[in-house]
């Protein structure tokens, strides 16, 4: 008798926006993906979720998920995406969720604002 498994895949609430690749001096790449959600973010669910597109990743030597309040107020950072967003508030106001991988030392880090980073302390999380 053949069973047939069923594979569930997850929906995630969080809308893609966009993506951006850096080359780096050793051949590999740094990338941001940007995503907008403006519902109440479950932990849990969020940290899957970074993981799933952790494991998506191929030849990264360092990987960013930025979860933003809208897409309308979504964008990268002006300086190298390494260094994140810095001092830039405008950017700063409207990120909810930030998540970092590094996969020559395994850093792997979610940080979970509760109103933005900008103005609240992050929750932070390993993955």
């Amino acid at each position: 008798m053949v069973t047939r498994t069923e594979v569930k895949t997850i929906e995630f609430p969080y809308k893609f926006i966009e993506s951006k690749s850096e080359p780096t001096s050793n051949g590999s790449t740094n990338k941001m993906d940007l995503y907008a959600f403006n519902g109440i973010i479950n932990l849990d669910t969020l940290k899957v979720f970074c993981k799933s597109q952790k494991e998506k990743q191929d030849n990264l030597n360092s990987y960013m998920l930025v979860i933003f309040d809208g897409k309308e107020n979504a964008g990268f950072p002006t300086t190298p995406l390494t260094a994140m967003f810095g001092m830039e508030e405008d950017r700063l106001k409207h990120i909810r969720a930030f998540y970092t991988f590094n996969l020559f030392n395994g850093y792997s880090k979610l940080e979970l604002y509760q109103t933005n980073a900008w103005e609240s302390k992050s929750k932070s999380e390993d993955i």
